[in-house]
């Protein structure tokens, strides 16, 4: 059997038509990655040549597509050179053809043909079962031997031509060899297992070596206890030297004394490199002040060229802008006569059409000014919120940040201070609390915490004073101190005196930056639609007031052309209609001379006016910058004075080196002391030291006094008694389990001679298939040899010793499933002339010296049947040669006809 064609369509992923291309005799191989359909192409082919095209079982729905089409199939195939083709259609509209040379079937008859042909029988549930089921192997079916159905096992019989008898052996054989496995069934089970009286000796004599064993024991455990005992009271007498136990305990408590210390200067240098931090802050914030105000007034100068520049500008284009409106005045002069005479009759309704247009422009230019003044009071109320945002940007929520730090930190040093210090505790009697003073104060408070020098002094006795601890004043209250330098330095920079001010101006803050973000979004508002978003800031003020002037411009113009017609003459006299028509041609062509000097002159004119304009719009956006940088510079000034200010940083960069010098010189300390870690470490192990000794005494003691109690009971047994009587049990028991022993061997020789007699008839029966398949086997494992069951599964392999196939790796059991195919396959050409290996995804656990044998046996046993080879292992399988295979889309699914 040769493929030549195999489509296929509404299979799982494949909705559309697509058939296999190249499909040639021998060796072919389709390389494609995971997921382009091999797997399907196989569950195709199998479909078409096992399943009946009539079934509804759930192997067949589980083929359909995932759109829903029917499956469809199409194989073409040569069958001992004569040229077939299948047909398979299943699920919707079902059908099956099948054309045999000239012959052609369909339906069932067709079906019954296909298995005629193959081989094989229906199983049920429209399924048919053969040998070449095992010829069709899927992914992941190649790890295991294939599970032969009956139908399977008739094909190999029929190949092998051998009669059933044969297998079983003769009937004496059969008979003797029952007779032995009964005997043998009472001596032991199936599976080998000891069973019935042999099964109770060798409890027996196990229960006696049990005790026996555990008499011994016994004894063994009384000697151990004997030895221990002297090793724990050897033990304990070191354990309680009372020399060792002080060292570890001095050690310990220096240890301690040395940690405390490194403590200490931990805490300082921590301490040391938080001022360090804040001096580093507060210089280069002086710094950038410093900085800002020099950029600030060298804009402050550019500014003022540029201010001077463009008011120059503007001032030349005052003269053209003037002589520009004069010539529009003449030439619209000039018009208005052209068009008196031309239009004398008309001019009526052009009054009405300018009287109409005049109104419309006025309404919008109402309209305009109207959003003009809206517009220019919200960019005042924007500009006056900026103006009070920037005068309180030095409250803003970064330094109330820091603020808030340095007052919590003075909060918690406080409550340090006083929950280290002293509590002076007075219990007075009523008549007795004007005669007691503390610091000069009548005593109102029972109890009070000692944070200084407290002066007690009692009327009639004398006075007491209570002074805290020195390291107290030297420790917590520096840091105390300092802290409320820190925030007191703080509050200075912001220009408040409290907290309280700095929560108040910072508010203020808080209200500039809502108020600055109202006063844009009422600006932007007031804006005329579709003007926001596109300029920032005054230019969209600017543009607005440009669209304005040109209203107000036009409005004028307007005015003046319906001025114009309302006082011009009266109609003429009716004249005749010769002169009528020469005078209107003569007016129409001094009328158009007009227009055009007159467009000319307004064109001169708009131009010199949008010049003024922008010379306009960039002086007021100098004089807005200008005015915003002086500012700037008076906020500045009203701050702190540049002499102030370089004072400051001076300071601040002396303060810097002090704090750093200071931090250089705890951590110079901290490097020569030991670590921390290491001398918590070395306390820890000494405590844990004394810990364990301590530990280890008692352990000791409770162990002395059990191994006593244990040989005082174990010396008035008598062990040595029982351990006798019980070793004569033991050697009586063992005599009787020696009996029944060499009946089961006995028993079980003469089942192995009858079994390898019969065993010799069935390798007689086998050895057709075996020669089969021992050349390939041979050629993957040299020297090797293949042992077969009754059910032609492999049951071992011999090499250098026999190996059970369960046994084997998983590489090694799928090449030899592999082989076994071939063999099927090799079987199958030689009785039939026809046959077919499909093998998808198989060998990916074959290492590349196996896996280049195997392509040998492959591409060998492909020159007498052909072979398809399904991979995603492209690279590994390049080796192989073979035809190449590709799967090719179709316009349209052929159909047998």
């Amino acid at each position: 059997m040769i493929l030549t064609e195999l489509q296929i369509e509404g299979f799982r992923r494949f909705t559309a038509p697509v058939t296999l291309d190249g499909l040639k005799p021998g060796l072919n191989v389709l390389a494609a990655p995971n997921e382009a359909g091999k797997s399907t192409l196989l569950m195709a082919l199998r479909a078409a040549l096992t399943l009946r095209h009539t079934s509804k079982s759930q192997p067949i729905k589980d083929l359909a597509s995932y759109g829903g089409s029917a499956p469809h199939v199409l194989v073409r195939f040569t069958w001992n050179g004569v040229p077939c083709a299948l047909e398979k259609r299943f699920l919707a509209r079902s059908c099956m053809r099948l054309t045999r040379g000239p012959d052609r079937y369909e339906g069932d008859e067709a079906e019954e043909q296909l298995r005629l042909m193959l081989g094989m029988t229906e199983v049920g549930r429209g399924e048919a079962a053969g040998l070449w089921n095992a010829l069709l192997v899927g992914q992941g079916e190649s790890f295991a031997l294939p599970a032969l159905s009956e139908a399977g096992h008739a094909s190999i019989r029929s190949c092998l031509s051998q009669g059933v008898d044969v297998v079983t052996g003769g009937a004496a054989a059969s008979a003797v060899l029952g007779r032995v496995k009964e005997q043998l069934g009472l001596l032991q089970t199936a599976t080998g297992r000891p069973t019935g009286l042999y099964k109770k000796a060798m409890e027996q004599e196990a229960e006696a070596e049990s005790l026996l064993a555990q008499l011994e024991a016994r004894k063994n455990r009384l000697e151990e206890d004997l030895v221990a005992l002297a090793q724990a009271r050897r033990l304990l007498q070191e354990q309680a030297n009372p020399d060792r136990k002080m060292q570890d305990e001095a050690a310990l408590a220096a240890l301690r004394v040395e940690r405390d210390k490194a403590t200490k200067l931990e805490a300082e240098e921590q301490a040391a490199r938080a001022t360090v931090n804040v001096a580093q802050v507060h210089s280069t914030n002086l710094k950038q002040e410093q900085q800002s105000r020099q950029e600030n007034r060298e804009r402050i100068q550019q500014l003022t060229k540029s201010q001077t520049t463009a008011q120059q500008a503007l001032d030349a284009l005052e003269p053209r802008m003037h002589q520009a409106q004069q010539r529009v005045e003449q030439a619209r002069q000039a018009r208005e006569a052209a068009e008196a005479a031309h239009e004398l009759a008309r001019r009526q309704r052009a009054l009405s059409a300018q009287q109409a247009g005049l109104a419309h422009q006025q309404q919008r230019l109402g309209q305009e000014q109207a959003s003009l003044r809206r517009v220019e009071a919200a960019y005042v109320q924007l500009e006056q919120a900026e103006a009070v945002l920037a005068a309180l940007r030095y409250v803003d929520d970064a330094s109330m940040d820091r603020l808030h730090k340095a007052d919590r930190l003075c909060a918690q040093l406080q409550a340090q201070r006083e929950a280290q210090a002293p509590t002076l505790t007075l219990t007075l009697l009523p008549e007795a609390a004007e005669q007691v003073k503390i610091n000069g104060a009548p005593c109102k408070e029972t109890s009070q915490q000692v944070l200084q020098e407290t002066v007690l002094e009692i009327t009639g006795v004398g006075t007491v004073t209570i002074s805290p601890a020195q390291q107290d004043q030297t420790g917590l209250a520096g840091k105390w101190e300092q802290a409320v330098s820190q925030r007191a330095l703080l509050l200075q920079q912001m220009g408040c005196q409290t907290m309280a001010d700095a929560a108040t101006h910072h508010a203020r803050y808080r209200q500039a930056q809502t108020r600055v973000t109202e006063a844009r979004a009422t600006y932007h508002a007031s804006l005329p639609h579709g003007q926001a978003g596109k300029e920032q800031g005054a230019a969209h003020l600017v543009a607005l007031r440009k669209a304005v002037a040109e209203q107000e411009a036009q409005c004028a113009l307007a005015e003046q052309a319906v001025a114009a017609l309302q006082v011009s003459g009266a109609v003429q006299d009716a004249v005749s209609p010769e002169a009528a028509a020469e005078a209107e041609d003569q007016a129409a062509r001094q009328a158009e001379a007009a227009r055009q000097a007159e467009r000319e002159a307004q064109t001169v004119f708009s131009t010199a006016q949008t010049q003024q304009q922008a010379a306009l719009v960039a002086v007021r956006e100098v004089i807005q910058a200008l005015q915003q940088a002086q500012r700037e510079e008076t906020v500045y000034l009203s701050h702190k004075t540049d002499d102030a200010l370089a004072a400051d940083l001076t300071q601040a960069r002396e303060d810097l080196a002090v704090a750093t010098a200071r931090l250089e010189q705890l951590e110079q300390h901290r490097e020569e002391a030991r670590p921390l870690a290491t001398l918590e470490s070395g306390i820890a192990r000494y405590e844990q030291k004394l810990e364990a000794s301590r530990t280890r005494i008692s352990q000791l003691q409770i162990e002395i006094r059990e191994r006593e109690a244990h040989v005082r009971f174990a010396e008035g047994d008598g062990l040595d008694e029982q351990i006798a009587a019980t070793e004569r049990t033991v050697e009586r028991l063992k005599h009787d389990r020696e009996g029944y022993e060499r009946s089961r061997a006995a028993l079980a020789l003469l089942q192995q001679t009858v079994s390898a007699a019969e065993q010799e008839q069935t390798e007689r029966y086998l050895a057709p298939l075996v020669k089969t398949m021992q050349p390939a086997f041979s050629s993957l494992f040299p020297g090797g040899a293949l042992t077969l069951n009754t059910q032609f599964g492999v049951e071992a392999i011999t090499r250098r010793q026999t190996e059970e196939f369960s046994k084997l790796s998983d590489g090694t059991r799928e090449q030899i499933a592999v082989l076994v195919r071939l063999g099927f396959a090799e079987l199958l050409q030689s009785q039939t002339g026809n046959s077919l290996l499909v093998l998808d995804d198989a060998l990916s656990f074959s290492d590349s010296q196996r896996l280049e044998r195997l392509f040998d046996v492959l591409t060998d046993a492909a020159s007498r049947f052909q072979i398809l080879v399904l991979t995603c292992h492209a690279e590994s399988f390049a080796a192989l040669g073979g035809n190449p295979l590709s799967l090719q889309p179709l316009e349209s699914f052929t159909e047998l006809r």
